[in-house]
């Protein structure tokens, strides 16, 4: 029986760090100051100018880091809709009032020279940063194929790919994890062409819906299993077989994505379907 390594998903869960809007953070820092001066002093209406104006700041600076975040996603995929709340754009707006609201009532400035200067950051906001994509990225699609439906199929066929990841690190199993690699593999470029020519998903998706699925499913239930020690020789054996059986047939239905023969494809498609349930995983 093979031996089973716990999967720890706080391992992999973490958001990798990025330093885009740090600088956001760091430009009101004398507010801070002159607000923890405040405090000392007992200064009241300093405290809550001062505090005001802080908060205003960390608020646009947090909500810009959002707007990066969909920003970063929207860049390295290659089908995205554009992001529906212009996180950048509030956060814009917002530091723009801050600044105004700073210099009018924190600093005592005149109207016009407090009105200037925030005009002054949204223009240095808008340069160094930008704002928000505007344009979605889903190429040219017929009739009957929606960008919504084509980023919600591979946003969760991609969703399973991870899971099946996450299942291999925890199964633990060399043969096992090379058969589950070549899945990934063929499934990975089944989801890449679909992004780059989002007119093919009408013969994806039920790819998506038999293979990926299917075999998310039995690799949780064999999962579960292996760490109950219900896993013996027999049926071990049987779930590699059927590994093979969907990696070889994922990779022949891939290279017919881009035939007319939608037929053969279905046939081939619930053939494996009923061999998947007759197996005794």
């Amino acid at each position: 029986m093979v031996k089973t390594k716990k999967y720890q998903p706080s391992q992999n869960s973490k958001k990798p760090f990025f330093i885009k809007g740090i600088l956001l953070y760091i430009l009101p820092l004398p507010i801070l100051l002159t607000l923890f001066f405040a405090l000392l002093n007992g200064d009241f209406q300093g405290i809550i100018i001062n505090g005001i104006a802080y908060a205003l700041f960390i608020l646009g600076a947090t909500i810009a880091r959002k707007g990066f975040l969909f920003e970063i996603e929207y860049n390295k995929s290659i089908l995205a809709k554009a992001p529906k709340i212009k996180y950048k754009s509030i956060s814009a707006v917002i530091i723009t009032i801050a600044t105004f609201f700073t210099s009018y009532m924190a600093a005592g400035n005149g109207l016009f020279l407090s009105i200037l200067l925030a005009m002054v950051s949204f223009i240095g906001f808008y340069l160094y940063y930008g704002l928000d994509p505007r344009v979605d990225k889903v190429g040219e699609l017929n009739i009957g194929v929606s960008a919504e439906e084509v980023i919600r199929i591979t946003g969760l066929a991609k969703d399973k790919i991870s899971d099946i990841k996450k299942l291999k690190i925890s199964i633990n199993d060399p043969q096992i994890s090379k058969e589950l690699d070549s899945i990934i593999k063929e499934t990975e470029h089944v989801i890449k062409t679909v992004e780059e020519n989002p007119n093919d998903l009408s013969r994806a998706r039920k790819f998506f819906n038999v293979y990926l699925d299917r075999t998310q499913k039995i690799t949780k239930e064999y999962e579960v299993n292996l760490l109950k020690e219900n896993i013996d020789k027999k049926m071990r054996t049987n779930y590699i077989h059927l590994l093979e059986t969907v990696e070889r047939t994922i990779h022949e239905q891939k290279e017919k994505l881009n035939e007319d023969d939608i037929t053969r494809l279905d046939v081939q498609i619930e053939a494996l379907t009923k061999q998947i349930k007759n197996e005794g995983v």
